[in-house]
C-alpha cells in the first residue's frame, strides 16, 4: 500500500512458484548439509565422532546459503513461513534417509526441537540477508 492508499505498482507480485522453490531449496539443504558436512569432514580421516562435529560446525553455513537463496527467491512473512515449513520437511527428510541407509538416528522430541533450532536459525539468517540483497538490488534498479 502506498501513503494515498493504492498498490505500488513496481511492487513484485508474490509468486507461489517462487514460493514453492525456496521451500524445496531449504527442505532439501538440510539433509544436504547433514550428509555433505559429514562427507567433507571425514573423507580423509574416516568417519568418528570428530569428524562428526566438524560436519555439525560445517552445515550452518550451507544452510545460510540455502536460507539466501530462499530470501531471494520469495518474500515477506509468507515467504519466511514457507522457509520454516521447509525446514520442517528437511528435519523429517533427514530421518528418512537416515531410516533407508539403514542408520535410523531415534530421536526424542527435545533432541529433536533442539536439531529443528539448530537448523532454523541459519536458514532463518541466510533469508534476513537474502532479502536485504532484495531490497538493495530493487532500489537500485527502482
Amino acid at each position: 500500500m502506498t501513503a494515498t492508499g493504492g498498490t505500488d505498482p513496481t511492487a513484485r507480485p508474490f509468486s507461489l512458484a517462487r514460493g514453492l522453490a525456496a521451500l524445496v531449496v531449504v527442505a532439501l539443504a538440510c539433509p544436504g548439509a547433514l550428509l555433505a558436512g559429514a562427507l567433507l569432514g571425514c573423507a580423509s580421516q574416516g568417519f568418528d565422532s570428530e569428524c562428526a562435529m566438524e560436519g555439525i560446525l560445517r552445515s550452518p553455513f550451507i544452510l545460510a546459503g540455502a536460507g539466501l537463496a530462499a530470501g531471494l527467491l520469495t518474500r515477506g512473512w509468507r515467504g519466511l513461513g514457507l522457509v520454516l515449513v521447509g525446514v520442517l520437511i528437511g528435519m523429517v527428510a533427514i530421518l528418512i534417509v537416515s531410516y533407508l541407509a539403514g542408520n535410523l538416528v531415534l530421536i526424542g522430541p527435545v533432541e529433536g526441537t533442539i536439531a529443528t533450532m539448530w537448523f532454523a536459525v541459519p536458514v532463518t539468517f541466510g533469508y534476513g540477508i537474502g532479502r536485504i540483497i532484495g531490497r538493495l538490488v530493487g532500489r537500485a534498479t527502482a
